[in-house]
């Protein structure tokens, strides 16, 4: 399955097997993942406090706005949202502290 691109948009997603689904959810996560970090890496210096305020606000703003159009069709985020950014946050920990003690 080759894709060039997103299915994003698309209310209704068409796929031959569940493995299609991971195959093209990786790669949509992926795509606009990549273009995300484009815009912060061009944008943001991620350790001067000033921009990781500014992106703070900016991140945070679209959790909301992403968590209440779900709650409009009638799902609930805010839970997955937080198991994810628990599971980001740790693994981004690990790669930073790589081999030092850190206080918490």
């Amino acid at each position: 399955m080759k894709q060039k691109k997103t299915n994003l948009a698309k209310r209704v997603h068409m796929y031959r097997s569940l493995q299609d689904i991971e195959k093209q959810f990786a790669h949509d996560v992926a795509t606009m993942g990549q273009e995300f970090t484009k815009i912060a890496e061009e944008n943001f210096d991620p350790r001067n406090p000033w921009d990781q305020a500014v992106m703070i606000a900016i991140l945070t703003n679209m959790l909301a706005y992403v968590e209440v159009n779900a709650e409009l069709d009638g799902a609930n985020m805010e839970r997955a949202m937080k198991d994810l950014y628990e599971t980001n946050l740790e693994d981004y920990r690990q790669q930073a502290f790589k081999g030092k003690k850190v206080k918490r």
